[in-house]
């Protein structure tokens, strides 16, 4: 995971927290306003959310107090996380679970949590917890994720959801099972650009939308991690792909209304060792992919750590050249999401027009909001289980596409969302 591949001027990389806005207003907006057809969009169908006893339970149990929340990894994005939980009114962050000391300590300073563990289990272990924030490396968040559900605490995990498809099966019918909330971290979702574009979609001044570009480009940005996890496949699932092409297909898709993936023709490339000193090197640096869709659309993706990039992709702070953006095209316009702009047919004439987003709310905040009141039951989760299967199945068929050299199709693409 990146720690701040999303951060703004109202994310900031310490964990202060942001300014008070009217939260509940923009994520009923958000949620209910979009438009999308039941048929369209995967895994969020009201159906789909029927609370379970595990659920009923937790809920009579926090009517009289505030929902206790246990943030497991106190890194960058556990802070963030915890920042979203302390602007709510419904929750506390009540435990913390981590193994470095000074990482721990600072967090206590910061967020001052009743329980700290060292290890996570212990954390699973208390009974005072109600729901869990996942902030582990990659390849800890399934097995992290299925001892909270089986422990009955709610969940919302960092991306990826897990290492592969099949992993993330099990922990949806396991959350379902137990009538638990899973809900995978994406908070770009939430962002104001992601949410005036959704708002245009849904008053379908796109029209048909047919096909989607999703890009993620770096030309010297290979990360390390700990122990250099980043490009250990075993630790890490992958390279380039599941750690920042995850986020630009996401995009892509959510803004299309996340239509039934069918299937995947793609190749990913290893070029670059050399840019870094790692031990373990045996992950890809780049990727493209073209996915089709049940609705007839298409998205395009490109993705990479590293690459020899040409000088239309803008210089960054931090990675060398650097673009992560997204575009949906529709047969009446076209929106790009930096800088926020809509292309529009008007009478024949091809018209651009600048936008603004209607607001700057924090989108960590927004996500929390979300998280929270799925486990009270008065919202569906916008980052649900079904969309974590459909994501980890799209990332699956590219690399199998890439080492087969063939188009793949995905695993339920003849199977109705549920």
């Amino acid at each position: 995971m990146r720690w701040n591949e999303n951060a703004t001027k109202n994310e900031p990389h310490n964990a202060l927290p942001p300014p008070k806005f009217a939260g509940a207003t923009l994520l009923a907006r958000h949620v209910c306003g979009a438009g999308f057809s039941k048929e369209n969009e995967t895994g969020r169908n009201s159906k789909n959310f029927a609370p379970g006893r595990s659920t009923n339970v937790i809920r009579q149990a926090v009517k009289k107090r505030k929902l206790r929340v246990g943030i497991i990894g106190a890194g960058w994005p556990g802070q963030q996380h915890a920042r979203a939980i302390a602007e709510s009114a419904e929750a506390e962050v009540y435990a913390c679970a981590e193994a470095d000391r000074t990482r721990a300590e600072e967090f206590q300073s910061i967020f001052a949590p009743q329980k700290r563990y060292a290890d996570y289990r212990d954390l699973l272990g208390d009974p005072g917890v109600d729901a869990v924030v996942i902030c582990l490396p990659n390849f800890l968040h399934f097995p992290a994720t299925l001892a909270a559900l089986e422990a009955s605490k709610h969940v919302l995990c960092e991306k990826p959801p897990t290492l592969n498809g099949p992993e993330m099966v099990l922990l949806r019918e396991e959350a379902a099972k137990r009538g638990l909330v899973y809900f995978f971290s994406r908070q770009f979702r939430f962002s104001p650009a992601m949410r005036r574009a959704r708002e245009l979609i849904a008053e379908q001044r796109l029209g048909q939308i047919y096909f989607a570009e999703a890009t993620w480009v770096r030309s010297r940005g290979i990360p390390l991690g700990v122990g250099g996890w980043f490009t250990e496949k075993a630790r890490s699932g992958g390279g380039a792909l599941i750690d920042i092409g995850i986020h630009a297909l996401d995009a892509a898709w959510f803004l299309m209304g996340t239509p039934r993936p069918l299937s995947v023709s793609a190749a990913v490339f290893q070029n670059f060792p050399h840019l870094v000193k790692n031990a373990v090197f045996d992950v890809e640096d780049s990727a493209f992919a073209f996915v089709r869709f049940a609705n007839g659309a298409v998205v395009q993706l490109k993705t990479s750590w590293a690459g020899n990039l040409t000088d239309e992709i803008p210089e960054g702070q931090i990675f060398g050249r650097e673009l992560n953006n997204c575009t949906i095209y529709g047969n009446k316009a076209t929106i790009r999401l930096r800088p926020l702009t809509l292309f529009e047919d008007v009478k024949g004439k091809l018209v651009d027009r600048a936008l603004e987003p209607a607001d700057d709310a924090d989108s960590f905040v927004l996500q929390m909001q979300n998280f929270l009141e799925a486990i009270a039951g008065r919202a569906a989760p916008m980052n649900s289980a079904e969309q974590a299967v459909y994501l980890m199945e799209m990332l699956d068929a590219i690399y199998l596409s890439s080492a087969t050299g063939r188009e793949v199709p995905i695993a339920r693409a003849g199977k109705t969302p549920a």
